[in-house]
């Protein structure tokens, strides 16, 4: 049985060579992204990928799920080093003027556990559109 989450990670253009190098790494992240309940490009705009797991053992025990919170920490503290990149690159926005940003600017992780209170909420990524939500059911 297990404790379970729903989880999404959505990962913007700018880091998705970065995230896909995972795969190359290690074949049970790519398996754990590639079978999650929705894995799809193109969510927000062309060259991203969106992954949403629901009812999933989401534990940083499992080598899959470290190495997926690794490259999220490291986005975290603004150090892409590791995986080959600078700078996060600047945003142009509507107004043409370009401003700095960084790389959480280009990532959104979710995870909601079970327990009500067990929540995780990382980067900034179409936060507009992966957010969390809460009402009752009856």
């Amino acid at each position: 049985m297990g404790y379970r989450s729903q989880v999404v990670l959505a990962v913007a253009p700018e880091l998705a060579g970065a995230f896909l190098s995972l795969f190359a790494k290690n074949k049970e992240v790519e398996d754990l992204c590639r079978n999650a309940d929705k894995f799809d490009s193109g969510y927000e705009q062309e060259g991203d990928y969106f992954m949403h797991w629901d009812h999933l053992k989401w534990y940083d025990s499992f080598p899959e799920i470290a190495d997926i919170m690794h490259f999220i920490e490291s986005v975290e503290l603004d150090d892409m080093s590791e995986y080959g990149l600078g700078d996060a690159p600047k945003i142009k926005y509507r107004d043409g003027t370009m401003h700095d940003c960084n790389w959480d600017d280009y990532i959104r992780f979710i995870r909601i556990g079970e327990d009500t209170d067990d929540m995780e909420v990382k980067g900034y990524y179409a936060s507009s559109d992966i957010c969390i939500s809460r009402d009752i059911s009856f």
